[in-house]
């Protein structure tokens, strides 16, 4: 039972007096309030003694209600990334809920299973697919349709053990046991074909029971395993290439220290037919890192802890193309990352917590720099600009020459790859030696602006962020915000002492990473909106360029014909829309006199200019959603009640 007071007057006098906002309504529930969220999509829920309710963020009304969820502790309840649906861990099993309308998709009690190994959300097909050990067999994979919730397929005997699935077409899926690959349909399960993933899963299918025996050796083995597994489709469509990272643990000397030693092994498939198509499979010293395409043939960079070796495999038969033999290129330390250019891309390394750069020339196999560039800290950022490839690490910032290797500038800019931002063919940057803004011109590759005044963040903290505004440069940490203006000057510094109970910053810290990925367009899925604000940026522009790669791979999803995916994209298309009106203000908690106060902060001013007094309780039960600017807090034990951020 819910009870709820729309406070009206709240739409006129939301700001009183010193700016302080009044709830929009009051919800009294019959149960005590335990936990409350809102969901990356905007759901708010709230979990009582008597259950689980979706409650509608406007009028508090409820949406939903469903009483087997009582007892459920705030950490079984979990989001399905990039999808409007979350799963429910009880002790009678796991359920699978539609966050929009409570319904219930799967339960794995009513279904038969014992454990649930593996779920997976696929979009093109609009299903969601459950594997685990059932009373039909030890593994057990099931189908069913988002839209309606019904079962379409359930496998039959022992499908072995689910590793992924992937979708090859909007018909079809391709799953991945420990021992086999089998294409089928979506919508009903059919067998397409179904094939041992190696030689020797071919030789255990061949031993009769003993191979059974076998089989289930290696599920057991597997169990609670992670396995790593990198999957790549052939530019031609007609074939795909499986690596998978395997580890062996060895022991030595009087002590019985353990060092694990990493292989990474790649087999490729006909698609049509699910057949190999190497004799023997690419072998890579290390653990799985990228695989990517040079014209028709297969580009491997591993992870070594050392060294590695890069080389290219021709897609008939495997065989390397580079190197000595075709045993590959050596190179310092494990590839994490790379930066494709069109001659041929440059390869970012670590070794002993150490980093480096080089040139790969694609077209030959070969290392152009004389010597591996050795940089301070992990990078995050790089770019391609007319003087080499610009980057930007953790600690530091150069340009390289990818023909020479020799470096732009002497000495480095010291900065992070968190504090830049780029607008067109100018990059600022937080210079974190000298404490102040600076702007590179990425054409000339020189230093254009430098802030005249160092930030001195109280709290000992440091700028967090950087976001560049139609008045100015923009830094924040948790409690200080700076603005400068574009010819450097300090417009402002704003210091907010922070309330320094962790139960108080929990909340904000965990609705400032959901505005984070929305902000980013790291989880968003408006397809339609990213395309648009993809035009306005401007694609010379970084975000203008992630909007576009995010909306384009949505944008399936914006087609389905389920109504689920079809809730989650509006839905999606809403706050994307939200995020971009609320970038003119960030929220901060800080202490007052009376209390936490939760205050929204002007980027422009610097100024405070509403609050919201969230009492002096040293374990708040507070949730906050930044995309749409609301503020939901028990104010008892049984009640809840929502502001409004103006």
């Amino acid at each position: 039972m819910l009870r709820t007071t729309l406070a009206l007057l709240a739409l006129v006098l939301a700001t009183g007096l010193n700016g302080q906002s009044t709830p929009t309504w009051t919800s009294s529930f019959d149960q005590n309030v335990n936990w409350q969220k809102v969901t990356s999509l905007g759901n708010y829920i709230v979990q009582t003694d008597a259950g689980l309710f979706g409650i509608d963020t406007e009028s508090g009304n409820i949406l939903w209600q469903d009483n087997e969820f009582g007892r459920v502790e705030e950490a079984a309840f979990a989001e399905l990334e990039n999808s409007p649906f979350a799963k429910i861990e009880t002790p009678k099993g796991l359920y699978i809920i539609n966050s929009f309308d409570g319904s219930r998709l799967f339960n794995s009690f009513d279904h038969g299973f014992r454990k649930v190994q593996n779920h997976f959300v696929l979009y093109r097909s609009n299903t969601i697919i459950v594997a685990g050990k059932s009373d039909l067999g030890p593994n057990t994979v099931l189908s069913i349709d988002i839209a309606s919730g019904d079962v379409l397929w359930t496998s039959e005997g022992d499908v072995g053990k689910l590793v992924t699935v992937i979708e090859l077409t909007d018909q079809d899926l391709l799953g991945v046991t420990l021992l086999k690959n089998v294409r089928m349909k979506s919508r009903s399960g059919e067998i397409v074909w179904s094939n041992e993933n190696s030689a020797e899963a071919k030789q255990i299918e061949k031993l009769g029971a003993f191979g059974d025996l076998l089989k289930k050796a290696a599920e057991t083995a597997a169990e609670g395993m992670e396995i790593n597994l990198d999957f790549s489709l052939h530019p031609s469509g007609d074939a795909f290439v499986i690596g998978v990272e395997q580890q062996q643990e060895s022991s030595f000397g009087s002590s019985g220290s353990t060092t694990i030693n990493y292989t990474t092994e790649y087999r490729a498939y006909d698609v049509h037919s699910g057949e190999l198509l190497w004799e023997k499979p690419i072998e890579a010293k290390g653990q799985l890192g990228h695989m990517t395409w040079v014209g028709e043939d297969l580009l491997v960079l591993p992870f070594g802890t050392q060294n590695s070796r890069i080389n290219l495999h021709r897609m008939g038969d495997g065989a390397g193309l580079w190197g000595k033999k075709g045993r590959g290129v050596s190179i310092k330390g494990g590839i994490y990352d790379y930066t494709a250019t069109d001659s041929g891309m440059l390869v970012i390394t670590t070794r002993n917590d150490k980093h480096f750069l080089n040139y790969l020339d694609t077209s030959s196999g070969a290392l152009t720099f004389d010597k591996a560039i050795k940089v301070q800290g992990d990078v995050g950022y790089t770019i391609t600009t007319d003087h080499g490839i610009a980057y930007v690490t953790a600690e530091e910032m150069n340009i390289v020459n990818i023909s020479t290797g020799e470096l732009l500038w002497d000495k480095d800019l010291k900065t992070d790859y968190r504090l830049v931002a780029q607008d067109r063919e100018i990059l600022y940057a937080f210079d974190t030696k000298a404490e102040t803004v600076k702007a590179i011109n990425l054409a000339t590759g020189s230093i254009e602006m430098e802030g005249n005044h160092p930030l001195d963040f109280q709290e000992k903290e440091y700028p967090q962020y950087m976001e560049l505004r139609e008045n100015g440069i923009f830094l924040g940490a948790d409690q200080n915000f700076a603005l400068y203006s574009y010819d450097g000057s300090l417009k402002y510094h704003s210091y907010f002492p922070s309330p320094r109970e962790v139960g108080w910053k929990r909340a904000l810290l965990f609705a400032n990473t959901i505005y984070a990925g929305y902000y980013a367009a790291a989880s968003s899925m408006a397809a339609g909106a990213f395309n648009q604000a993809a035009s306005q940026q401007g694609m010379d522009t970084v975000e203008g360029q992630v909007f576009s790669e995010i909306g384009n791979a949505y944008n399936e999803m914006s087609q389905s014909a389920g109504s689920a995916a079809s809730m989650a994209f509006k839905a999606a298309q809403r706050r994307f829309k939200a995020t971009s009106e609320a970038r003119d203000y960030v929220v901060v908690l800080t202490k007052a006199d009376d209390g936490i106060t939760l205050l929204k902060i002007d980027k422009d001013s610097g100024e405070s200019n509403s609050n919201i007094p969230l009492g002096k309780n040293r374990k708040p039960n507070y949730a906050i959603d930044l995309v749409a600017g609301e503020v939901f807090l028990e104010v008892d034990p049984k009640t809840v009640r929502r502001f409004i951020i103006k």
